[in-house]
Formats: structure tokens, C-alpha cells, sequence
């Protein structure tokens, strides 16, 4: 890479450290944060790649934003310069530096730079990957375990990966010159080492009962939800930007036709197809698949830009779909931000510190401190991150609404409704158990958008007296309630 595009590179991280800086911690963000606090191999969402990768940040840098995101503009300069290696590879420097330039223009690429998410180390290490098995292709064994060590590198991050190796096994059957390889090691080390490397995940899927899967049946796996579609499509034309998603689909009909006689758009198709199918999947089941839309667009950049240079109006009309893309980056992501869909028009550091004023003031005179619930996940990550910074000392327990079933990471965690081991048997009855809930007898605020007519059993049941204590204004309208929920006694059966 020569030194211009080396430097404007310096620059963008640069400028994405910045903006990470100075960018509020969304609910997503505060959920790696906790999973930084309580590390393990894999969480419900996926493997434990990315809260490490939160955890390393916090420990150089702090609990700040940029601490949580340290990583991943980092991360984002290395995916260019992958994007940069792979493409050269295929079709040369000039073609290889635009590709780059097309990467770094999209909006889900610059969104997934400066936030903490699994997509951009997943996106950098398939593109390392790729790059490594179009050098192995070469017949290098070296470069067969490099591939098996990036696809394994990525998969700590994000399972979709893993189909790359479909790609692989796609090339090496494609290509006639390439059959051999199925006679030799190399691939078959570039498919155990990541399956290697993925069992500790495995491993605890298998203890929590593949949580990941559990919610579906194979009756709604071949069940379309269209009016889901319609809204996932929306989101990804959002995050590719309108001309770059056009552009995409024209250089993939382009590149279908002409793999049947030339073999680069062959090899390109062969490792991007896997990911746009499982985008097309979560699509079809109204599931946004931002990972599966990043790889499968960073792995067809290549062939996309190449179709744009062949021609002078086709480079004209690629040069106005790469600036219009880049324009869109500008533009307010809304309802299409992953990281900020569900609670984009909460300041959670706002409510973090009207509730910290609540709970000093309904704390006075009360034998055990108040802890807080939230109604959702999203609530009860940000509030839990946002806490530790308003709170002077150690901050109240932030707890998600008591659920019956394990939904969703926060019922592995410590909860309210937990009963931990003591000598002490819970009632006369069951003498044989030994354990009791410490939370029994204490009270809570709980944090809800919901009418006093409307509030769940699991809070009305559990706690003996439950009253509206105060209300949280947000912008556009919306109105958070807080109710004050005294002397827990556990739901009842």
C-alpha cells in the first residue's frame, strides 16, 4: 500500500477513535460491557470473542466510552487492509485500493468502527481468511493453516463465519486445477482448526441448551415472515446506503453471468455466496443479519468494483454510487442503527441520574438499600453501566423484571429471584433445602413505561404494596415511570 492511501487511513482511525470517544454507550455496548465483567466462552447471543475484546479496552483504557471501543477502529483499519490484500491478490493494486475506498464508505462498516459489536473483528478476520486461502490456493500448506487460524479467529466472534469454509470447499470443487487440494492436508487443517477452536462455544451451547436455536422449530425455520422482510430489507438498503445496495446487485448479476466462463467471478462468488444466503435466511425471518449483509458485502466489493472499472460509463456511474454511498454516511441511521434501534431516543445517562437522586432519597431510613428493576434487557444493561459512573461508591443492584425462563442471557446472571446456599432451611416444609433469597423483605424501584392498570404479575405478584412513585419526561413525548415496589416475597406459585 503506498503512502498516501497509508496515511488517509491513519486519518479515518484516527477520526473513529474520536468519535468513539465521544459517542454515548448504547444499551448493546453496556450488554458487552457486562459480559467484559463475566467472561466466558460463549453467551446466548454468541460466542465470547467481543466481550473480551471489551474487557482488554476497559483494562488499558477504563469503563469510558473509548475503553469499551478501543478495539474496534482498530479493527476497522485492519478489515481495509485485508480488503486491500484479498482484492489485490485477485485483481491488482488499483482495483484493490477502490475496494478498500468502497469498504470504509458504506455506513454499516463506519457504524460497526465505532461502536462495540461483533461484526467488524468477524468482517476483518473473514477478509484475512479469504486473502490467506486465495495464497493457498497456490498449493502453500502454510498458508491453508493460516486460513483455518483466521476462520477460527473470526468465529470467536460470530458464528455465521464458520461459512466461509463452505466457501473453501466451493472453490476447491469449482475449479477443476484445484481438486487435488482434496488430496492433500491443507484443507483439511484449515477445517479442523477452526472446529477445534469453536469447542469450548460448542461446549457451553451444549450445556445451556443451544439457546441460540432454542426459540425456533423446522416448521418456522421454512416459515417466511414477509412483513418482517419488507422491514429487514428497508434496514439493509439503509445500511449499505440506497446506490451501494443498487450497485451491489448489478455487479452480482454481472458476476453470475460471467462466472460460467471466467474463473475470478467464480472464486469471488464462492466465498461471498454463503453469507448473502445467510442474509437472504434472516431477511426471509424478518432478522436485520448485519453480520452476515457485512461479510457478504466486504467479500463481493472486489468483483463489484472490478465490473465498475471494466467500462468508462460504468465508472462514472460506479464514482457517483460511491460518493452518493459515502453522503449517506452523514445522514441520521435512526431505526436502522443496530446498536441504537430499540432505545435511539433514550439518554439512559440522563435517567441513570434521576434515578441515582430517587434512590438517596427513598434510601433514607430504610434498613436495606433499594435495588433497581428494569423491564427489558436493553434497560437493565445501560442502566447497569451508566450507574457505576453517576453513583459515588458501589452502586445499586440493577436487575432485569423476574422471568420463570431462561430467555436471554440475564437469567445465568445473579438475579433477585435467585435463593443462594445457607444453612438456613427456606420454610418448615422443606427442611431438606437449605438456602434462602436475600433480597426477601427488601423493596425496589422499578423503571416502565407501562400504566399502573398494566403492570406484569411478576411485579404486583412478588412485592406486597406497589404505588407510582415519580415520572421521567423524555424527548418526543415518551414518559418513563418509576413505581415503588416494597417487601418482596418471591412470586407465588
Amino acid at each position: 500500500m503506498k503512502i498516501f492511501p497509508a496515511i488517509l487511513l491513519a486519518v479515518f482511525t484516527a477520526i473513529r477513535l474520536w468519535v468513539a470517544a465521544v459517542t454515548p454507550v448504547t444499551p448493546i455496548e453496556a450488554y458487552h460491557w457486562m459480559g467484559a465483567h463475566r467472561p466466558d466462552w460463549a453467551f446466548f447471543d454468541g460466542p465470547g470473542g467481543t466481550a473480551a475484546l471489551v474487557h482488554l479496552g476497559s483494562a488499558l483504557l477504563g469503563d469510558g466510552p473509548l475503553g469499551l471501543r478501543l478495539a474496534f477502529p482498530l479493527l476497522a483499519a485492519l478489515a481495509t487492509l485485508a480488503c486491500f490484500l484479498l482484492v489485490r491478490s485477485i485483481f491488482g493494486s488499483q482495483t484493490g485500493l477502490w475496494a478498500a475506498v468502497a469498504l470504509n464508505a458504506l455506513p454499516l462498516f463506519n457504524l460497526a468502527a465505532v461502536h462495540a459489536g461483533p461484526e467488524l473483528p468477524a468482517a476483518a478476520f473473514t477478509l484475512l481468511a479469504a486473502w490467506a486461502l486465495v495464497r493457498a490456493l497456490e498449493r502453500r500448506i502454510e498458508w491453508w493453516v493460516a486460513v483455518g487460524i483466521f476462520v477460527a479467529a473470526a468465529g470467536q466472534f460470530a458464528y455465521p463465519t464458520i461459512a466461509l469454509l463452505a466457501g473453501v470447499a466451493a472453490a476447491c470443487i469449482a475449479f477443476r486445477r484445484h481438486h487435488a487440494e482434496w488430496r492433500r492436508p491443507g484443507i483439511y487443517l484449515a477445517i479442523v482448526i477452526p472446529l477445534a477452536c469453536l469447542f469450548p462455544a460448542i461446549a457451553w451451547n451444549q450445556a445451556h441448551g443451544w439457546p441460540a436455536s432454542a426459540l425456533g422449530t423446522w416448521r418456522t425455520e421454512f416459515a417466511p415472515d414477509w412483513p418482517g422482510a419488507w422491514h429487514a430489507l428497508a434496514g439493509a438498503i439503509a445500511l449499505l446506503s440506497l446506490p451501494a445496495f443498487a450497485a451491489g446487485l448489478f455487479s452480482l448479476a454481472i458476476l453470475a453471468r460471467s462466472a460460467r466462463i471466467h474463473q475470478t467471478p467464480r472464486l469471488i462468488l464462492c466465498l461471498a455466496a454463503p453469507f448473502l444466503l445467510l442474509w437472504l435466511r434472516g431477511v426471509l425471518h424478518g432478522e436485520a443479519a448485519e453480520t452476515a449483509l457485512l461479510l457478504g458485502a466486504a467479500l463481493s466489493l472486489g468483483g463489484a468494483v472490478h465490473v465498475f472499472l471494466e467500462t468508462m460509463p460504468l465508472r462514472v456511474a460506479g464514482t457517483a454510487a460511491l460518493l452518493l454511498a459515502a453522503g449517506c454516511n452523514i445522514l441520521p441511521a435512526g431505526k436502522a442503527d443496530p446498536w441504537s434501534r430499540s432505545t435511539h431516543d433514550i439518554a439512559w445517562n440522563e435517567v441513570a441520574a434521576a434515578l441515582e437522586q430517587m434512590l438517596t432519597m427513598a434510601d433514607a431510613g430504610r434498613p436495606a438499600p433499594l435495588f433497581l428493576i428494569a423491564p427489558d434487557p436493553d434497560a437493565t444493561a445501560a442502566l447497569s453501566y451508566y450507574l457505576t459512573h453517576v453513583a459515588e461508591g458501589m452502586p445499586p443492584s440493577v436487575f432485569l423484571r423476574e422471568s420463570q425462563d431462561l430467555s436471554n442471557q440475564f437469567g445465568l446472571w445473579p438475579r433477585y429471584d435467585d435463593f443462594v446456599e445457607t444453612a438456613k432451611a427456606p420454610d418448615e416444609y422443606f427442611q431438606e433445602m437449605k438456602a434462602e433469597n436475600p433480597y426477601m423483605g427488601r423493596s425496589a424501584l422499578y423503571l416502565t413505561e407501562a400504566e399502573p392498570a398494566d403492570l406484569p404479575q411478576t411485579i404486583t405478584g412478588a412485592f406486597a404494596h406497589v404505588s407510582p412513585y415519580a415520572t421521567l419526561t423524555l424527548p418526543a413525548g415518551r414518559k418513563m415511570r418509576v413505581y415503588l415496589c416494597e417487601d418482596y416475597q418471591t412470586m407465588p406459585l
